[in-house]
């Protein structure tokens, strides 16, 4: 099934509170990032927002979405057009953070990516994420549809929304220990962030 949104997530103007929210979320993972890291952003969005905020203290950051820019803001940054859900052009253990800021809620084969992030992890590597909870889903369309203060585009194309259960099971799944998985709520628990080491 083909998705319902075409554009790469700030290829379309974002609304106030679609870049507050964007902004919570990066603050969540930043400092989980070790300086000097090869790190992989995956739904980097078009322009690269959270790898072009790291490349300062990164040796190397890659960042995949279904359109990007082709002007990355640093040399040590490189945007790739990629579909998410199929193998990723990257060896087997090659990164050591794999980040993916609310971007499995649109997939339509999430197993593949959570497979290929394990595979692309090096052993020790990070992948840290964050994904819409279950109970944040009619708070997001009234927001979308009813409210329109944020992207209808994005909260139309969600597959899914997760428990903290579901969630652990799809990583495990794909591989990760469930010692190594931790998994918080955050923004009074309408949001998962997940931290799992390979």
């Amino acid at each position: 099934m083909e998705s319902t949104t075409k554009k790469s997530y700030g290829e379309l103007p974002e609304s106030f509170l679609d870049k507050i929210i964007e902004g919570l979320r990066t603050r969540r993972i930043l400092p989980h990032i070790p300086e000097k890291a090869f790190v992989v952003d995956l739904g980097c969005g078009f322009r690269g927002k959270l790898l072009s905020r790291l490349s300062g203290r990164i040796s190397r950051g890659i960042g995949y979405d279904r359109a990007v820019s082709d002007t990355p803001s640093s040399k040590n940054i490189q945007l790739v057009p990629a579909v998410l859900d199929q193998p990723l052009p990257l060896p087997a253990e090659s990164a050591d953070v794999v980040t993916s800021l609310a971007v499995v809620e649109h997939l339509e084969r999430p197993e593949i990516f959570y497979e290929e992030t394990f595979r692309i992890l090096k052993s020790g590597g990070v992948f840290l994420f964050t994904t819409p909870s279950r109970l944040a889903k009619p708070l997001l369309e009234l927001m979308a549809f009813k409210l329109k203060i944020i992207s209808q585009e994005e909260i139309a194309d969600h597959k899914r929304y997760y428990d903290k259960k579901s969630l652990a099971a799809a990583l495990i799944k794909a591989g990760f220990s469930s010692d190594k998985i931790s998994l918080r709520s955050f923004q009074f628990g309408l949001n998962l962030f997940g931290r799992a080491e390979k």
